[in-house]
């Protein structure tokens, strides 16, 4: 399947090859991962409601030096599915700037999307696959997999990918959501 990135989680982290021997073993060999986490101040919290990941292999074409480069970019990937209790999204290669993406990663928090009611139904549209989640009070950060009509409703109204597809906005409609 093919998804574009709009914009990626706050909690970051890499895993290498047993093999320390190797000098690029934590450069070339390397796996990157990203995921929803919340900050508070210097300090990184996870708060996982919904366990997940996005996972960069060196072959996708990943620069941990510059993580923003991805944005707006499409990628090849796998299916969601679940790992060890986690939703894990593979991310395999990069794809040509024309091609059309099937999903779009965004990544939504209460500073921007005002506060979710999770608890809820109906707070998102049935299209959308949540990747991660982390909550805590009245804060959240989420990663999901947007369709071209999906939508989530916060209490500021229903969000959805903008006409370019490069950031959600608040739509006026009230189809989206259940008011």
């Amino acid at each position: 399947m093919r998804v574009r990135i709009v914009s990626l989680g706050t909690n970051w982290w890499s895993a290498h090859p047993q093999d320390v021997a190797d000098p690029f073993c934590f450069r070339h060999n390397a796996v990157w991962f990203n995921s929803a986490g919340l900050k508070y101040g210097n300090r990184l919290r996870l708060c996982w409601a919904y366990p997940g990941q996005v996972r960069f292999n060196q072959s996708s074409g990943f620069n941990p030096e510059f993580p923003n480069r991805i944005l707006g970019r499409t990628f090849e990937c796998n299916k969601p599915s679940l790992m060890h209790g986690r939703m894990h999204l593979l991310v395999t290669r990069s794809l040509d700037r024309d091609d059309t993406p099937d999903w779009y990663l965004v990544t939504f928090t209460e500073q921007h999307c005002g506060t979710i009611q999770f608890s809820r139904p109906g707070w998102m549209s049935d299209g959308v696959q949540l990747i991660s989640v982390s909550l805590r009070r009245d804060r959240y950060e989420v990663i999901a997999l947007f369709g071209t009509a999906d939508w989530i409703e916060s209490d500021v109204g229903p969000w959805m990918l903008s006409q370019d597809r490069k950031r959600l906005v608040l739509t006026d409609s009230t189809s989206g959501g259940q008011r």
